[in-house]
């Protein structure tokens, strides 16, 4: 029987156009050991049936929030997705992953005080087939699937060792999964105060990439430790072709690292709200 936490918790997802992984995710969502969540989908104005299907889990505890398709405003629509949220604690997702079944009690296990949790992923070949039927059946709860053991040795899927949950304390020091590391937007958590304490999301940020290290930089710099959950948390990329970010953007956030003074988005969440 799916449990329930001891704290109010949402799960964010961004989707733009993406029913099909979209369907996948909220599958693997609906499995996990803990289930006592809410779903909040931030729609950047799909047009592919995402608001239909949204509204047809009325079994869920789902929120859909979007907006009109005027570009890329991933910043933007994530901020209307924090006013919606109702949870205390966040966990982040891309809508095209799908979750070992124990992905939110791992989150969930990790959270500390002025602490936020940064997890990894498996990315699957692209010769792999994902299904609502496999995913419910429980095919990735683990990496012992002959497939996806073929797809390995083959070179096509990656980071296969992600794919092991160790949960033992001593274990994870020695495989040196102690060391912090930084936000991978498709996995990780924090407290909605501490993200709304640095102002939510950069809306500055209107081409592809960056929103992420944007966040993880001021929440750094305000104080709040990293939690590695490599080995934890466990989640399946599916596969796609890689878009390539701007280099201005990628040269913008290689130099914010170096600044330990930027801790609030001057266009961020309460400039709106």
């Amino acid at each position: 029987m799916a449990g329930k936490c001891d704290l109010s918790v949402s799960i964010l997802t961004t989707s733009y156009n993406q029913l099909p992984v979209l369907r996948l995710l909220v599958a693997s969502l609906e499995r996990q050991t803990v289930r006592d969540f809410e779903i909040v989908v931030a729609d950047d104005g799909s047009s592919d049936g995402t608001a239909e299907y949204c509204a047809s889990k009325t079994g869920t505890n789902l929120v859909f929030v979007t907006q009109s398709d005027e570009g890329y405003r991933k910043s933007r629509i994530l901020n209307e997705a924090l006013k919606r949220c109702s949870g205390d604690y966040l966990i982040f997702l891309d809508s095209d992953v799908i979750l070992e079944k124990h992905f939110v009690e791992d989150h969930l296990a990790l959270r500390k005080s002025d602490s936020f949790v940064c997890g990894r992923r498996v990315d699957l070949g692209p010769e792999i087939t994902v299904s609502e039927e496999r995913i419910l059946a429980g095919d990735f709860d683990h990496i012992w699937n002959p497939d996806l053991l073929r797809s390995v040795l083959n070179k096509k899927t990656l980071g296969i060792k992600r794919g092991l949950r160790v949960c033992a304390p001593l274990l994870r020091k020695l495989m040196r999964y102690d060391r912090p590391i930084d936000i991978l937007g498709s996995n990780f958590s924090a407290w909605k105060k501490d993200i709304l304490a640095v102002n939510g999301f950069n809306e500055g940020l209107e081409s592809y990439w960056g929103e992420d290290g944007d966040l993880f930089i001021r929440l750094r710099n305000s104080g709040k430790k990293a939690v590695n959950a490599k080995g934890m948390c466990v989640q399946f990329h599916l596969f796609h072709k890689r878009r390539e970010p701007n280099s201005e953007v990628v040269e913008r956030i290689t130099a914010l690292v170096k600044n330990t003074d930027y801790k609030w988005a001057e266009k961020g969440y309460r400039s709106r709200f």
